[in-house]
């Protein structure tokens, strides 16, 4: 699991998502309102407060939720270089394009489990939420379920060492 991941804000233009994300190497990112913990404290007479920023998880934006739309949600390629279509949807705010209804796991899920959710969902990311708050902790890629299953196939693998031994005390 990624923890702080990059995220993104739902105010955000969908012109400088689209760049942050391109900057940041990556196709898509969990969308989040930082809401300051109920836990604030008084710092030392200066005025400002230490306190844990949550993130409340409110949605997701991938490249996929770029692309023009018909009315019933089915993709409209038509002709890209449509100048109209661009500014339309670069005039638009990620939370006006980000999917809403979130597939997750939280922290008491085991990596076998948040396979299995991608895999049926098709997702390549997952966001983790904490299990008592909801809030966003971190997200799962397909490269840590893959990290995951060689550690599994590792452990479960004889050491070279404990082969050649075997090997050596076989006795057809």
């Amino acid at each position: 699991m990624t923890q702080n991941p990059f995220t993104l804000s739902p105010q955000t233009s969908v012109d400088e998502a689209i760049a942050t994300l391109l900057v940041a190497g990556v196709s898509g990112a969990p969308v989040v309102e930082r809401l300051k913990s109920a836990a604030e404290e008084e710092d030392g007479g200066d005025g400002k407060t230490k306190g844990k920023v949550e993130l409340r998880l409110v949605g997701f934006v991938s490249s996929f939720d770029f692309l023009p739309r018909e009315e019933g949600g089915l993709v409209t390629l038509g002709d890209m270089e449509d100048s109209e279509t661009a500014r339309r949807i670069l005039g638009q705010t990620v939370r006006e394009i980000m999917t809403r209804n979130l597939v997750t796991v939280t922290t008491n899920d085991l990596m076998k489990t948040a396979a299995k959710v991608m895999a049926k969902h098709r997702l390549h990311v997952l966001p983790v939420v904490d299990v008592h708050r909801g809030n966003l902790v971190g997200v799962i890629s397909a490269k840590d379920v893959m990290r995951d299953v060689m550690k599994t196939v590792n452990k479960a693998l004889p050491s070279e060492e404990d082969f050649s031994q075997r090997m050596a005390n076989f006795e057809p």
